[in-house]
């Protein structure tokens, strides 16, 4: 049994045929079949990945190297169907450039969710059929030659056929990628407190720029902006404007609060519930300054309540100037006892007056002779 595995791996390395060029490495099973999801663990396990064919040079290199076969089965290439999208599976991304065969893809079974590559000496050839990832086709697979490549960090290693080439990455420029992109100059608004820092300056790619507001005001606006690759900021700057304190509302009433025309205002209204009586204003805004431009608190009454309130008020006021006719009246009274009582005092006493009036001398009668 142990010979006969031995047997078996030597005689598919035997139909494995290299092609090596510049940027890619393709290798590939002439006698050898295995299921799409096989193939693409065997691509991965001893090479990079499963087939991409992203262009017409790749598709002629291929038609050229491949051995052509008068019937199926053909070739797996790594293309699949993932959430609707025809996706090449190695880098995730959608496919741009597609080489249908004529009528296809049909879905002629309904799970035909894997690609397969035509190569024959017929008109299909170098065409793609969508087919069931169940069947088996011969493996075709990649090495990728970028990993062991000159590119700096600051580049992307760009492979095709017969061709490697290192580019700047976004954000850079340069010869050797030495220059970076900035971002405009940032300055702290009113009552904004800024903190930026990057890998290459306050200003520059991948620079973050976190802002805050002072206390007693409210932040409009991103509060964190990132310097792109395009030299602009994620974001325009935000601002801070006065917060107003939080609205007091009582009686179950639906409070709704959006941001104002300027974008700094907080405008709000009031809705009560059927039943009740607002009172208090049913539309305020936030002024500049953090002030409300109504007067508070609020209150959602229901009319029995209001109307009981109402009523207590009214008894309370008909006591109220009950009480205070009764003090008057008593007051009254007691400021006119004092005056009788003088007038009594001014009232003579014939008796006490005539003890009280001196004694005059004895009347001297003079007689005329």
């Amino acid at each position: 049994m142990t010979g006969g595995v031995v047997h078996i791996g030597v005689l598919m390395h035997l139909f494995l045929t290299l092609v090596s060029v510049e940027g890619w490495t393709y290798h590939f099973l002439d006698n050898e079949t295995m299921t799409w999801n096989h193939t693409r663990t065997y691509c991965q396990k001893h090479y990079t990945d499963i087939v991409m064919v992203y262009d017409e040079n790749v598709t002629r290199f291929l038609q050229e190297k491949l051995t052509k076969k008068s019937s199926s089965p053909y070739y797996w290439i790594g293309m699949q169907k993932i959430n609707g999208n025809w996706t090449w599976v190695a880098n995730g991304q959608t496919a741009n450039y597609e080489n249908w065969a004529d009528n296809e893809p049909n879905n002629n079974l309904s799970n035909e969710n894997c690609v397969e590559l035509y190569i024959s000496k017929g008109n299909n050839s170098g065409k793609w059929n969508d087919e069931s990832c169940e069947y088996k086709k011969h493996p075709v697979c990649q090495t990728a030659q970028c990993p062991n490549s000159t590119c700096t960090v600051r580049q992307d290693c760009i492979e095709q056929v017969n061709n490697i080439t290192c580019v700047c990455k976004p954000g850079f420029s340069g010869p050797k990628c030495e220059k970076v992109v900035s971002c405009e100059q940032l300055s702290a608004p009113p009552h904004v407190r800024m903190e930026c820092s990057g890998p290459y300056g306050n200003r520059s790619l991948k620079s973050t720029c976190k802002f805050s507001c002072a206390g007693g005001y409210k932040l409009t606006g991103k509060a964190e902006l990132k310097c792109s690759s395009s030299g602009a900021w994620s974001a325009p700057p935000p601002s801070c404007a006065a917060e107003c304190f939080p609205v007091l509302l009582f009686g179950g009433g639906l409070l709704n609060c959006t941001e104002g025309h300027d974008g700094n205002r907080s405008a709000c209204r009031v809705q009560c519930p059927p039943g009740h009586l607002l009172l208090g204003f049913a539309e305020f805004t936030c002024r500049a300054d953090g002030t409300w431009e109504s007067s508070f608190p609020l209150m959602c009454a229901s009319y029995v309540h209001f109307l009981t309130a109402l009523l207590a008020c009214f008894v309370i006021s008909l006591l109220c100037c009950c009480f205070c006719c009764l003090f008057c009246c008593f007051n009254c009274r007691r400021s006119k006892k004092p005056v009788s009582l003088r007038i009594q005092q001014e009232t003579v006493n014939p008796a006490y007056e005539a003890e009280q009036t001196p004694l005059e001398g004895p009347v001297i009668q003079h007689k005329h002779f």
